[in-house]
């Protein structure tokens, strides 16, 4: 009786064993996945950066120049306004 007590050990021991490396892997999917994404939301993020930096520049250089666009208060002639 003592062999046949331990062929029935033996078999729970490899169902978990099976179980814990089929959890391992969907986890291992998942992180690739989640890895992945990231990945995508980080390039996204460089390239609105980008925009971000190409937009404050076009503001600073507009404002260097003098150009800066503010509100129109009043039309005195065609060509003078009187702004805010």
């Amino acid at each position: 009786m003592v062999e046949s007590a331990a062929p029935t050990v033996v078999a729970p021991v490899e169902d978990e064993k099976t179980r814990a490396l089929t959890n391992y892997r969907k986890k291992l999917v998942e992180y690739r996945d989640i890895e992945q994404q990231l990945k995508l939301l980080r390039k996204k993020e460089a390239e609105m950066q980008k925009s971000f930096d190409k937009s404050e520049n076009d503001i600073k250089s507009l404002q260097s120049v003098g150009q800066i666009v503010g509100e129109v208060l009043k039309q005195l002639t065609e060509e003078k306004f009187i702004v805010k």
